[in-house]
């Protein structure tokens, strides 16, 4: 069986890193929070992420972290490493939610952190059953992953043909605000992430268009196969954030049709 040493320098290797430690914690963020991880001039971004999936130019970003004397530390969790090479871009420091590489198959939440220097974290130690679930999703990442990016790219065009929705945001777009910069910065195409908005007149929140979903994924683990919506900025908000999963992009637009339509024109009580 592979040891935890091994599988670290073999995400090492694929990430090309000089080093990797596998970390238990709930997301980048709160990782990087913790004391000692990021010094007074160390800066973290998200390659995508924010309202309205927002692309990180992380080359200009990388320039003015280091001549401040800082490090860039990159979170690359939507697009993974499949669809992101941040330290090509000037990144110091690349960190990875492996949800999603590990196929959705972990016990808790596991942070992926490499680095081309010295690592800023020590990692955890591993249960055998995330570490096989982590070596058995690298296995297969490229593939799943490349589904994953086609599936959202479907879902995107679908969404943006649909009258009346606020706004559609996938850095696949043409309209989206960086799309130029995503065609330079991400690879195999531009992640497994798709953020809608209601207009307020529809008078629905993104929670209960989500309940209204037959298929929202809510009951599947995060990362797996089957598509998942998450209210982008909580449940009283009009934002869902579609995270594509490996199953049919038809079928879940049918059923993101049907739920917009019983809302645009609900039976009588």
């Amino acid at each position: 069986m592979t040891t935890q040493l091994e599988l670290e320098a073999r995400y090492a290797g694929v990430v090309s890193a000089k080093a990797a430690a596998f970390v238990y914690a709930d997301h980048v963020a709160s990782l990087c929070a913790h004391s000692g991880v990021m010094g007074s001039g160390d800066v973290l971004i998200d390659m995508i992420g924010g309202a309205g999936l927002r692309v990180a130019d992380v080359r200009f970003v990388a320039a003015d972290v280091h001549d401040a004397g800082g490090r860039l530390f990159a979170d690359i969790t939507v697009p993974s490493h499949f669809g992101c090479h941040a330290f090509d871009l000037g990144a110091d420091v690349q960190l990875e939610g492996l949800d999603r590489i590990a196929a959705g198959c972990l016990s808790r939440k596991v942070v992926a952190v490499s680095s081309r220097g010295v690592l800023p974290v020590a990692g955890d130690r591993l249960s055998a059953a995330d570490l096989g679930a982590i070596a058995q999703g690298l296995d297969s990442a490229p593939e799943r992953m490349q589904r994953h990016f086609d599936h959202a790219r479907a879902l995107a065009e679908y969404l943006s043909c649909c009258e009346g929705l606020g706004s559609v945001a996938y850095p696949g777009l043409p309209c989206h605000p960086d799309h130029d910069l995503a065609t330079r910065v991400l690879i195999h195409g531009f992640g497994p992430a798709v953020d809608f908005e209601f207009p307020e007149q529809w008078g629905v929140t993104a929670g209960e268009f989500i309940e209204r979903c037959k298929l929202n994924g809510r009951a599947r683990p995060a990362g797996g196969r089957h598509t998942r919506l998450h209210a982008r900025d909580g449940a009283d908000g009009r934002a869902v954030r579609i995270f594509a999963g490996l199953d049919n992009p038809l079928v879940i637009a049918d059923d993101l049709d049907q739920a917009m339509r019983w809302f645009c024109n609900p039976p009588e009580p």
